[in-house]
């Protein structure tokens, strides 16, 4: 790879996309950061792009962009997602598809959009960010785990398509990080006579407090840049706090009994 960068990022107005894109700007790097809704004015080191990674044509004009103005695009990261927390049963269906739609099938159009492009350089870097939610369960997090979980497999796939043009495929699963996601949840059902009210309750605030503790946003860009720089990344990594890192470890060693019933009990239930 080159070592002046050009870097697309999308999820770039807030958390760990404007985190990652601001840093990689600070390491030299030629950024695009993308999404929905402009970043405020600090994050102005690197160049904005609007796009909806829901809309197939959004996606196209995006990569097109930056190709008209550098001729290459070296590395994807995405970052760009949402979430809704409920219980399955009462969530909207509108809700549950705009996760799927964002976070799953939103990485699928950016990474079919570069590809054509690194395919023709023999080179890329695609990083593709998922959640620890994806390697296990999370209550109350049904569109969003199914959504991060479908991540994994995409991934995996996809490593394997094109890893014989010279492009790799990463998938970072983070554990609990600080961003602004806590404060701004979107919340649907639980409503007073739900029957899942208390237990939902008690997920959403033991989430939050995991969230408040977990890394800060600008130490998970600091770890995304250094596998950009990185020579030879590895396919997975699992960032956070030691005791989620082991998590899906755990998963693969004890019976999913026990294991479920522990996860209940970390979220309150």
């Amino acid at each position: 790879m080159r070592k002046t960068f050009v870097v697309l990022v999308t999820g770039a107005s807030s958390g760990i996309g404007r985190a990652t894109a601001i840093h990689c700007a600070g390491r030299h790097m030629r950024v695009f950061g993308a999404a929905r809704s402009s970043p405020p004015l600090s994050a102005a080191a690197f160049t904005f792009i609007n796009v909806d990674v829901r809309d197939g044509r959004s996606v196209q004009a995006c990569a097109q962009r930056v190709l008209a103005e550098t001729g290459r695009i070296d590395v994807l990261i995405n970052c760009a997602g949402v979430v809704t927390g409920g219980p399955a049963e009462e969530m909207l269906e509108e809700e549950i598809v705009d996760q799927i739609q964002t976070n799953l099938l939103g990485t699928m159009r950016m990474c079919r959009a570069v590809l054509p492009v690194m395919r023709r350089q023999g080179f890329g870097l695609i990083i593709n960010v998922g959640s620890i939610a994806g390697l296990m369960g999370v209550p109350f997090q049904c569109a969003y785990s199914a959504s991060k979980y479908g991540i994994e497999g995409f991934s995996e796939s996809l490593q394997m398509e094109v890893k014989q043009f010279g492009v790799r495929i990463v998938v970072v699963d983070p554990g609990d990080v600080a961003t602004e996601i806590t404060a701004h949840r979107r919340l649907s059902g639980g409503r007073a006579d739900s029957p899942y009210r208390q237990s939902f309750e008690k997920a959403m605030l033991s989430q939050a407090q995991s969230e408040k503790h977990g890394w800060k946003v600008e130490r998970l860009a600091r770890f995304l840049g250094k596998i950009v720089e990185s020579p030879s990344p590895r396919f997975r990594y699992t960032p956070g706090p030691f005791v989620e890192r082991i998590s899906p470890v755990a998963r693969r060693l004890i019976p999913d009994r026990l294991y479920l019933r522990f996860l209940a009990r970390f979220y309150g239930l």
